[in-house]
């Protein structure tokens, strides 16, 4: 038989545990503003399928509009092949050029436009759903030897 302390323990436990998951659910509000204007700023720039849900913590953008760089996760719902060929169309629809595509289980695409070069990798959740990950960064210059 189960005391009455323990009871009450256990009680305690279950309602820290609860009080934790409920102070690290996602935020809303000013982020989901601030998530829905980083989605119109590079819309531009690089083409986010209708949808698309920005992963907060996993994405870093530096700079604004057409200059930017850094990193933006999504979650992007669809067959793969139809997020593949989004992508593998609409980036050169934007400016892009392509300049690599591969698709697997893990797609990647790489693709330059002035002075910068993305890397968006896709893979297929198993669940209807795509994680996208895309890497702008400064493209990389030859190096020259001197004399």
């Amino acid at each position: 038989m189960i005391s009455a302390t323990t009871t009450l323990k256990y009680l305690l436990v279950l309602f820290a545990v609860l009080v934790a998951v409920a102070c690290t659910s996602s935020p809303t509000g000013s982020d989901s503003t601030a998530t829905e204007t980083k989605a119109k700023q590079l819309s531009g720039d690089v083409p986010l399928p209708p949808g698309a849900v920005i992963k907060q913590q996993d994405t870093l953008v530096m700079s604004t509009a057409s200059t930017w760089l850094g990193r933006i996760s999504l979650s992007v719902s669809g067959e793969p092949q139809a997020v593949f060929t989004y992508f593998k169309d609409g980036m050169p629809a934007s400016g892009w050029t392509l300049t690599s595509s591969s698709f697997s289980k893990t797609s990647l695409l790489t693709v330059t436009k002035g002075e910068r070069v993305a890397n968006i990798q896709m893979q297929g959740t198993g669940f209807g759903s795509n994680d996208v990950l895309i890497t702008v960064a400064p493209a990389a210059r030859p190096v020259t030897s001197r004399p």
